[in-house]
């Protein structure tokens, strides 16, 4: 993902940023700026999603839970995209949640205002359903991921799609939530992250992780994490 800098019409959302300006008018008299608060429930499971939010900043989580309880990320959208691009699919809700993982802000829209922006903006609308391929790439990597790979690939893999999508070096986590994203015990994530801390590549300490060595990590995750950031790439290259 590119470095995190306002383009001309004060966007660091990559959709909005790469809108022409004249398709952005309409548009931005139809959002409002709103706070993304961690542990804010975005969407809830199988109810009708009302609003779609473009981030600015932080990261929305995408979330499958199972009948007994356990859940596991199975998606995850920063600035590089919408949240509810699926309203665009003719479908007004999902069987999973969304939730803020890490706080920031966003831009807020009525999720009927976004239909009749994208029918009239053709544009936008093309840049949606490229960032909804991209999820959907996404998610089936995950799939291999998480039934191919060990707990330590792929929490190195999702520290690096958080930084990249934070755009900071030092993510603000609980190991509760860690154990949320990678479907583990709580107790499994202290087993975990002290190899990567012993080999100097993070730190984790009161509910924060840095991320100290990125080239290590990336050596220490699956190929998953590049196969994700090459697909991106190529389709909003």
């Amino acid at each position: 993902m590119a470095e995190l800098s306002p383009n001309s019409d004060g966007f660091t959302n990559l959709i909005l940023a790469q809108l022409p300006s004249e398709c952005v008018v309409e548009l931005r008299r139809a959002m409002y700026p709103v706070d993304l608060e961690v542990r804010q429930i975005i969407y809830e499971a199988n109810r009708p999603a009302h609003f779609a939010y473009f981030p600015e900043s932080g990261m929305i989580s995408v979330v499958a839970i199972m009948e007994n309880g356990s859940s596991i990320e199975v998606s995850t959208i920063g600035r590089d995209g919408l949240v509810g691009g699926f309203l665009l699919l003719g479908i007004d809700r999902l069987p999973y949640r969304y939730f803020v993982q890490v706080a920031g802000r966003a831009h807020r829209i009525e999720a009927a205002r976004l239909l009749q922006e994208a029918e009239r903006n053709s544009e936008l609308r093309r840049m949606i359903l490229k960032h909804e391929a991209t999820l959907l790439s996404q998610s089936m990597q995950l799939i291999a991921c998480n039934g191919l790979h060990t707990i330590q690939q792929r929490c190195c893999r999702w520290l690096l799609m958080a930084r990249d999508r934070s755009d900071s070096d030092e993510i603000v986590l609980t190991h509760e939530f860690l154990a949320l994203m990678l479907g583990v015990r709580r107790a499994s994530i202290s087993e975990v992250l002290r190899p990567l801390q012993e080999a100097e590549l993070i730190k984790s300490a009161r509910g924060r992780i840095k991320i100290l060595n990125r080239k290590a990590l990336e050596a220490g995750s699956c190929e998953c994490y590049h196969a994700i950031r090459d697909q991106y790439r190529r389709t909003n290259g």
